[in-house]
């Protein structure tokens, strides 16, 4: 090699080792190309965090190797926690917000060439309260609120296993179904013609950060989330109903049997020691929407003691313990004052099994007087045909209400004259007497149908949503479709009561609306 060709060569060499120190130099930071947009699919857990004004921490995952990210503010900071070859996780620290609003901020996430913006949302400072609202009764808000919508399988998603902890976060909202909830959506609610939105909810399950069982700490990431999720439905005149749910069972299951695996018979201290946690966990809801006016309604818990193998024969001896809950509810909710000392409040029946409920909890148990309160029962008959029992194979029925039955799969039961006797029972025990009934939850399957009649099918689903709030309406009962944004199961032949496709934000589940709004329109308030 010739001199020329030598230094040549080594120039080149070392010009091609100096790029590649200050390729993997740039590399080690979490500094990705800052004009890079969201490019291609990359996998994160979160694409939108939401804090309080105090600010606090939270944490996402991005799946595929060790990524790098950065902030577009200085008040957001993010430090990696972990990272391998197959994930990175991420700890996310807001500042106080100390500004006169709200504010946001971008993290920007990169992983072999691919990127993709997680929206950081941090509230303002809380507005000044414009003082006590005039609420109406409770009679006379229900006449508002129907027809109403199921956010279902999504802020109530949990992992019993989390009870008391934080390993839930926001990832927790797509843990069951695949769409983040956006003002879009629930834009899209209203514009089907739902007039209220009831939001399942979790919170003992896996968005604890603090306090004790006794007194459990809400993660205020959490608390954030469900707070923005209402302000879409109030914002958009839409009456919400906001629950603790299943919850992993903490007080549906283990405030009414000492044991999960067979039932034990709770000692008074162990009730109370539910009440106490029940009370600390109302209070601090009840505290974050105080300033809300009546289109805010909270229902303390959602089906207690519905586990058939452990509380079938048991619903009658264990009432009293579900009357001593809904008490301690309502007391923990007035106790906060100002308008929650007026807020309309909902209280859940045994089992919400609408004759339990007539005949184990009536009027004159309730623990606070007409016009205050509602009651909440849910109605999934005849299972066959909503999905809770034999709702598959030979014994599911696909055809529902007269005219609409075929050769076979034909409901034997539960049809127009059995839900109009059941719905004129909850009226003359309840709404006649000054206290409105939700159907907290009810659906019917749409289905796919190969080798039977689709079209009698698709009448008899629109038949049944269209009787359910028909007869609800004409005896002061408010309706609550249950829809879990199981788009795809509309084309198989087990079905999906999904009527909202939240990705597309359009009704796709059409039968079952064009049902809803047969009804309502039929139907007359209190007939």
């Amino acid at each position: 090699m010739n001199l020329k060709a030598f230094f040549t060569f080594h120039f080149s060499f070392f010009t091609s080792l100096l790029l590649l120190a200050v390729t993997m130099t740039a590399c080690t930071k979490d500094d990705p190309n800052p004009l890079a947009d969201s490019t291609g699919d990359l996998p994160v857990s979160v694409t939108e965090m939401l804090f309080p004004v105090e600010g606090g921490t939270s944490e996402f995952t991005v799946q595929g190797g060790t990524a790098f990210v950065r902030s577009s503010e200085g008040w957001v900071t993010v430090t990696r926690k972990s990272g391998n070859n197959k994930q990175s996780t991420f700890v996310v620290e807001c500042e106080e917000n100390t500004t006169n609003a709200e504010r946001v901020a971008t993290i920007l996430a990169n992983l072999n060439g691919s990127f993709k913006n997680i929206t950081v949302t941090q509230a303002g400072p809380a507005k000044q309260e414009e003082g006590e609202f005039t609420f109406r009764t409770a009679n006379e808000v229900a006449q508002d609120m129907y027809p109403g919508w199921n956010l279902g399988n999504t802020l109530e998603s949990c992992d019993a296993n989390n009870l008391f902890n934080n390993n839930g976060g926001t990832a927790c909202e797509t843990g069951w179904q695949p769409t983040m909830t956006t003002k879009e959506v629930i834009d899209a609610v209203k514009a089907a013609g739902f007039k209220s939105v009831r939001i399942p909810c979790s919170w003992i399950c896996g968005h604890v950060s603090g306090g004790t069982e006794a007194n459990p700490q809400i993660d205020a990431a959490w608390m954030a989330r469900v707070k923005k999720i209402v302000d879409y439905c109030v914002e958009d005149g839409l009456y919400v109903v906001l629950n603790d749910h299943w919850d992993g069972g903490w007080i549906e299951v283990q405030g009414f049997t000492g044991s999960t695996s067979s039932f034990r018979a709770m000692t008074d201290d162990e009730v109370n020691a539910k009440i106490v946690t029940l009370k600390s966990l109302w209070t601090s809801i009840a505290e974050v929407f105080k300033g809300y006016d009546e289109h805010v309604i909270f229902a303390g818990l959602n089906e207690p003691f519905q586990e058939y193998n452990l509380f079938s024969s048991r619903h009658e001896v264990l009432t009293p313990i579900l009357l001593k809950y809904n008490k301690a509810f309502v007391e923990a909710v007035r106790a906060t004052g100002g308008n929650n000392a007026n807020r309309i409040l909902v209280v859940q029946g045994p089992s919400v099994n609408i004759a339990s409920t007539i005949s184990y909890m009536p009027a004159s148990s309730l623990p606070e007087e007409a016009g205050k309160l509602m009651v909440e029962v849910h109605f999934y008959d005849p299972g066959q045909f909503c999905g809770t029992f034999d709702a598959s194979g030979d014994n599911a029925y696909y055809y529902w209400g007269n005219g609409n039955h075929s050769t076979n799969h034909n409901a034997g039961w539960g049809e127009e004259s059995y839900m109009q006797e059941q719905f004129g029972n909850l009226k003359t025990a309840f709404t006649s007497k000054g206290f409105p009934v939700i159907i907290g939850e009810y659906a019917g399957l749409q289905r796919t149908i190969t080798g039977g009649d689709q079209a009698k099918h698709d009448a008899s689903v629109k038949a049944f949503y269209q009787c359910v709030n028909e007869y609800a309406t004409n005896n002061g009962i408010v309706a609550f479709a249950w829809d879990t944004n199981d788009v795809a199961g509309l084309g198989k032949e087990s079905g999906s009561s999904t009527i909202i496709g939240r990705a597309a934000k359009s009704v796709v589940g059409q039968n079952a609306m064009d049902g809803i709004l047969a009804g309502v329109a039929a139907g007359q308030w209190m007939k």
